[in-house]
């Protein structure tokens, strides 16, 4: 039998990395604080989704910027 147990926390309002332990995240919450340790390859992948996830909000932005502009043109 599996058992498996799902958090949900809510949104994140803060984050540390510490510099003397590499591979500890502290992720804070309304009301909490969760406390992960990632190994290398985890931070990789998180690294790249992260990215990723940034480059399209950032071409989205751009796409309404100039939607904007053109919007205001005419």
């Amino acid at each position: 039998m599996k058992v498996t147990q799902i958090v949900e926390a809510g949104e994140v309002k803060n984050f540390y990395m510490s510099s003397w332990t590499d591979k500890e995240l502290d992720l804070t919450f309304e009301g909490g604080e969760i406390k992960l340790t990632l190994p290398e390859d985890i931070m990789r992948r998180l690294h790249k989704r992260l990215d990723e996830t940034l480059t399209k909000l950032a071409e989205e932005r751009l796409a309404d910027a100039k939607q904007l502009v053109e919007t205001e043109d005419e």
